[in-house]
């Protein structure tokens, strides 16, 4: 027999007991620290304190939250009940706006009985003394690890808050939500540059956390500390540069970097990202084909061949017959091409 109490929500060592009801939608409060609010706010408002109608009214324009309430209307109602805490939608906001405006759209047609479905919202309450940390720990087991995440700049936020708010480490969050600390690190950083730069759009946020990847790599580092001007280059292109289409092109960086004339035209302002990436390419075609690729590994391999190794191939007829091959087929395309020894 269980025993398991389907009510209850075991987070960071803790049982928190909850009830579910059904809740009048007008009695509700959006919750502008939710995550997906929050970025809201930031994105249009800059931060200014805002009311429940100009949350809605901004829920309500996005696509996702028009096409959720087809679905929730599709179905009948919920499949998830939202999350409450003193009359607070702490998670179902969109699921909020979306029933209100199934409402609305039964009042406009007078349709009582439909007023009458849509006026009441499944709800789990959680206790009223629940604390911030804990309603932050369970919002991010949901969705950064869990059900329906959330989208990256919201993501990223949350864990922001995490850390300066909540005074979590990088590692307990890391912890809490099951991913390494340099996914936390960087989402962090990311999101930090945004809000340095006066950045937001928040469909940026995305071009930030690839750059600080590529930054933060082990391989790029010590250039990026060496040249704090690259940094500040790669910023601009990021706000300014229209000709950058996907946040994937920022993954082109090293390889301009890796060619000192690329660097050099971009870091200077002379060509945008792109042009810099053509160049570099140009340059370095062993960098996007892997036949010149080989061609290049083999001649490095060949140069740091050492006295023990030719030694031993010239004790081998088997061995040395390797370099036989490769010395005929390196003649023969060489006098194709017209490279003269």
């Amino acid at each position: 027999m269980s025993r398991k109490n389907k009510n209850e929500i075991a987070v960071i060592g803790q049982k928190i007991q909850t009830k579910i009801e059904e809740i009048d939608i007008f009695k509700l409060k959006y919750w502008k620290e939710n995550p997906r609010v929050n970025a809201i706010i930031n994105q249009k408002y800059k931060g200014k304190d805002i009311s429940d109608v100009e949350i809605e009214k901004e829920l309500w324009e996005k696509n996702s939250v028009k096409d959720l309430s087809k679905e929730i209307e599709r179905h009948g109602g919920l499949i998830d009940e939202i999350l409450v805490k003193e009359n607070t939608v702490l998670e179902g906001n969109s699921r909020l706006c979306a029933y209100r405006h199934l409402y609305k759209n039964a009042e406009k047609k007078n349709d009582e009985e439909e007023m009458l479905k849509w006026s009441f919202i499944r709800a789990r309450i959680i206790p009223d003394d629940t604390s911030n940390q804990v309603v932050f720990s369970i919002l991010g087991t949901w969705h950064i690890k869990g059900k329906a995440q959330w989208d990256t700049y919201e993501k990223a936020a949350y864990l922001k808050r995490m850390n300066t708010d909540y005074g979590y480490s990088y590692d307990d969050i890391a912890a809490s939500i099951s991913q390494p600390v340099r996914f936390v690190t960087d989402n962090i950083e990311a999101h930090d540059l945004m809000v340095k730069n006066d950045v937001y759009t928040l469909e940026k946020f995305s071009y930030f956390y690839e750059f600080v990847k590529e930054k933060n790599k082990s391989t790029n580092s010590e250039v990026y500390k060496k040249e704090p001007n690259i940094a500040n280059r790669v910023i601009e292109t990021i706000i300014n540069d229209e000709t950058i289409k996907r946040a994937e092109d920022i993954r082109k960086l090293p390889k301009i970097l890796h060619d000192p004339k690329a660097k050099k035209l971009y870091l200077n302002n002379e060509v945008s990202l792109n042009d810099a990436f053509e160049i570099s390419k140009s340059r370095h075609p062993e960098q996007e084909d892997s036949f010149y690729n080989q061609i290049q590994k083999t001649t490095k391999l060949l140069q740091g061949c050492s006295v023990k190794r030719i030694e031993e191939i010239n004790s081998d007829p088997n061995k040395k017959y390797f370099l036989k091959c490769l010395y005929k087929e390196a003649v023969s395309i060489s006098k194709k091409i017209g490279i003269k020894s």
